[in-house]
């Protein structure tokens, strides 16, 4: 039975261990939306300029850096393949390299990294949600969905960025009752409405509960309550707040081991006892004729995942062995940067350190466009004590006229003194716009060469494309740690195929490639399926990614090359010259470019062809 307020406990100290990422996170966000044309500005600050009749603009420079980096890893998207680790499963890798093609397009998995990566630029973070959704007779489909890192608490004492190695993942959703009841009937058979499981929640404030201050009362509304009651209810929608608690333990089991090859059971055993049964069964089996190697019986200390569910004072699901045999957490991390300070970690995106040049660019094109509305636009000019210092402000503080006590010199030179006062400052101002705009391309990495900015008018297109992949240098960390997310994820839904597909589920899959394959061939083919879904955990490969020839760069890079090849002799090339550059009426020009070269070609053979002999022609 699991205990309610352990998992209270839990759940609240993982809230604080991830407050300071949320409220960044979700400022981020609004950085790089603008949040309806004031999210880049502090509550306070607005408050304050709107008081004074002063404009608070906003012009988003972070927007258009963000989707440049965003571009680029489209522009270099990668296909999926496996790779064999020992010579005798090449078989069963290209099966995998079907089956990852497979879940590549009906998932849309492009899509999904791309708009992961998306998270991790905004935020420092993006998950990846891989589930089952189970099926009759084995004809289940697998699931690769992005998964919004609002939803996601990471273990607070994580020191990788290599999830396996965390003891804790936690997940929220927010649903409403009659999904919930759909999910779990018979925790929620007697619910009728949200407040019925809102009996308790420890009755005090969360940590993150608790107010976070005006500057982000309306930035964060995920964490910006002042009970746990508020935030696991919503009572107006009628929904309440699932969450899903995954922790690792380590178990002690006992595995069969092979001392020549090394290899271990696929299974282990609770005890060492039923280890040696295993042992004896395997001894006695009629089949072995010949006296196998002598197995031996190992400990070793295996990491087992668990979750339970809950919401308020209901438990869903009591704690449960993870159902996939993977044994991972069901959510892949991306991370945008890592850094490992010893007991603390910090992730953040591109937009953290954009923040404050966007800010400085705010304020300081409001306080220009602020001096422009207050500069004397005529009207006229009255002296005399009896005006007050307030009046004479709020006087010219509209541009219209203009008071000054006591004035006795001449019109000409107050307004000499006045405007020199006010446009004295545009130099500075366009000297500061200039260097914030540098300031913004340096920090982000959004360089002129990284935007394929040329130096000059006649430089090639080849050129460009150099230029630009150069200037993804400060992108490298970043496509690895793209790239590492992949790999997981995709080793996930392997593992998940061998789980839970069936050999006519992959038949199908793969039908396509194997339709003209001889009957003793087809045969081989099945073969090659049960082994790979058989062997479950034993067969080693990794998935390689491989920067595919169809993305617009690959093809621009490869066409340009080609293209040189042609124009210096090569004109065989042509036709795979037309097809990288993606031509219009392409197939026109390579019918033309084909009845060409078959002209040519019967044009040299009767050039060739030897001149027959007259009177020995006709006896023949």
């Amino acid at each position: 039975m699991s205990d309610l307020s352990y998992l209270h406990e839990v759940f609240q100290a993982m809230q604080g261990g991830n407050k300071e990422f949320m409220q960044a996170a979700k400022e981020s966000m609004y950085f790089y939306t603008g949040g309806y044309g004031t999210g880049q500005w502090d509550m306070s600050d607005i408050s304050k300029l709107r008081a004074e009749g002063r404009p608070p603009l906003q012009l988003n420079i972070i927007l258009p850096k963000v989707n440049l980096v965003t571009g680029i890893e489209r522009q270099g998207r990668t296909s999926y393949r496996a790779r064999p680790v020992e010579m005798n499963d090449d078989n069963e890798a290209k099966l995998i390299t079907s089956l990852l093609y497979h879940v590549d397009k009906s998932q849309s998995l492009q899509n999904v990294f791309s708009r992961v990566f998306k998270d991790g630029v905004i935020t420092g973070r993006g998950w990846v949600d891989i589930s089952v959704e189970p099926g009759e007779y084995f004809d289940s489909k697998i699931n690769i969905r992005r998964e919004s890192w609002a939803n996601v608490l990471m273990d607070p004492e994580a020191t990788t960025p290599d999830s396996s190695q965390w003891g804790r993942l936690a997940r929220t959703k927010l649903l409403s009752i009659s999904q919930a009841k759909e999910m779990f009937p018979d925790a929620l058979k007697d619910v009728k409405n949200a407040e019925d499981i809102q009996e308790t929640f420890m009755g005090e404030e969360s940590l993150l509960g608790m107010q976070l201050g005006d500057k982000y009362k309306n930035v964060d509304p995920n964490y910006g309550f002042r009970s746990m009651e508020a935030y696991n209810m919503d009572a107006h929608r009628k929904k309440i707040r699932i969450i899903e608690l995954w922790e690792r333990e380590y178990e002690k089991e006992f595995y069969l081991v092979n001392p020549q090859t090394g290899r271990f059971s696929q299974e282990g055993f609770k005890t060492k006892r039923k280890a040696n049964l295993a042992i004896k069964d395997i001894m006695e089996r009629p089949e072995m004729e010949v006296a196998p190697v002598e197995l031996s019986v190992v400990s070793k200390s295996v990491p087992k995942t668990y979750v339970t569910i809950f919401a308020g004072a209901r438990i869903l699901q009591e704690k449960t062995p993870n159902s996939y045999k993977h044994n991972q957490f069901p959510l892949v991390p991306f991370f945008y940067t890592f850094e490992d300070y010893g007991n603390t970690v910090d992730t953040f995106g591109l937009v953290e350190n954009l923040k404050d040049p966007q800010r400085e660019k705010n304020k300081r094109r409001s306080q220009a466009l602020d001096i422009i509305n207050r500069s004397p636009k005529g009207g006229g000019i009255f002296t005399g004590n009896k005006v007050t210092a307030e009046e004479m402000n709020r006087a010219s503080g509209n541009g219209e006229w203009i008071g000054i006590p006591g004035f006795k010199g001449r019109i000409s030179d107050f307004m000499t003194q006045w405007s020199n006062q006010h446009t004295s400052l545009v130099p500075t101002i366009a000297s500061f716009e200039q260097r914030s705009d540098f300031d913004a391309k340096e920090i982000s990495g959004a360089t002129d060469p990284m935007m394929g900015v040329a130096t000059s008018s006649s430089e090639s297109g080849l050129a460009v494309q150099t230029r630009i992949r150069q200037g993804m240098n400060t992108l490298m960390e970043q496509m690895e740690n793209l790239d590492t997310c992949k790999k997981n994820t995709l080793g996930i839904a392997v593992s998940n195929m061998q789980q839970y597909y069936s050999v006519d589920k992959v038949q199908r899959i793969i039908g396509a490639e194997f339709e003209s394959v001889e009957p003793e061939e087809q045969m081989q083919v099945n073969q090659i399926i049960s082994k790979f879904l058989d062997n479950f955990s034993t067969m080693e490969f990794d998935v390689v990614l491989d920067q595919g020839q169809n993305t617009p760069t690959m093809r621009a890079l490869m066409a340009n090359q080609v293209g040189e090849l042609v124009r210096n002799g090569y004109a065989s090339l042509f036709p795979l010259f037309v097809e990288l550059s993606d031509m219009e009426a392409s197939d026109e020009i390579l019918e033309k470019f084909e009845q060409e070269r078959q002209a040519q070609v019967q044009s040299q053979q009767q050039q060739q062809k030897p001149p027959s002999q007259g009177g020995e022609g006709v006896m023949q």
